[in-house]
């Protein structure tokens, strides 16, 4: 059911009356009340909305931990991290939301959560994405021209459309493979069955030495001190920390300590 908007909310300028898709639980200036976010919303399962104060656009999404996704909404400058590499923001990522808010700033928003499901792990995942599903069938409904997500269906960009511009970047000349003649040879290695004993790396048996070349490996050290714990392919950092693929790539990039470790694909010890 829409709600007209139930708190006027004018933080810095003349920005227009935010649009709910329904009555929310809690409304946050996002700036001021950053810390606020976190607490009230560390290991709960959310439906959320931002709302653009200056053109009434609108972005739904789910968290499954919502103080660590609304918290990655902010962007830090980029700094040199224990490994080496500099932190990335998520606001560089390519995307309607993104793009937003890097563009108007996080004081130019509003962020409502619609609805709080509970601690995380009390429902499942498949439950959150069909609650988050009902508000982006209203919003992609009442206001298609209004929606900052990419995609009208919960948990898959199932119904994104590019813009006519990415085909016509890609089409007749702009091609990089528009032209080209191959060689019968080379078609025919390109059609021809690489599976099984047609593989030529079929039944080889690589040898220790170049497994380890090639696995990449996770170097781990404690945080307080940064004295050397040990040595992990990823996968087995992954299962001996108890942590998920994901976690682990956003932890050796920014090189933030994680359960008291220091993750890195650089050896940052003398042997």
């Amino acid at each position: 059911m829409l709600n007209t908007p139930i708190v006027k909310i004018k933080p810095y300028g003349p920005h227009i009356l935010p649009i709910y898709l329904t009555e929310p639980l809690r409304i946050y200036k996002p700036n001021l009340n950053r810390n606020l976010i976190g607490i009230e919303n560390r290991g709960r399962t959310i439906i959320y909305q931002w709302i653009n104060l200056i053109n009434g656009k609108m972005y739904v999404g789910s968290a499954w931990n919502g103080s660590q996704r609304l918290l990655s909404y902010w962007t830090h400058p980029p700094r040199p991290s224990r490994t080496g590499r500099e932190g990335g923001s998520v606001l560089k990522r390519n995307l309607a939301i993104y793009n937003s808010i890097a563009h108007y700033t996080h004081d130019n928003f509003i962020l409502s959560i619609l609805e709080d499901l509970g601690a995380k792990g009390s429902v499942s995942k498949d439950h959150m994405l069909s609650r988050e599903q009902i508000y982006l069938d209203l919003l992609f409904n009442k206001y298609p021209l209004l929606a900052l997500n990419n995609s009208p269906t919960a948990g898959t960009t199932l119904g994104f459309k590019h813009k006519p511009e990415f085909g016509i970047n890609r089409s007749g000349k702009l091609n990089p493979m528009s032209g080209r003649t191959f060689t019968p040879e080379f078609i025919e290695m390109q059609k021809r069955n690489k599976a099984g004993v047609n593989n030529p790396l079929y039944g080889v048996v690589k040898s220790p030495s170049t497994i380890a070349k090639i696995t990449k490996l996770v170097y781990v050290y404690d945080a307080e001190n940064m004295n050397y714990i040990d040595s992990f392919s990823t996968v087995e950092c992954s299962k001996e920390f108890k942590m998920g693929k994901d976690t682990l790539s956003k932890y050796l990039l920014n090189g933030l300590p994680f359960k008291g470790r220091i993750f890195s694909r650089t050896k940052l010890h003398k042997n």
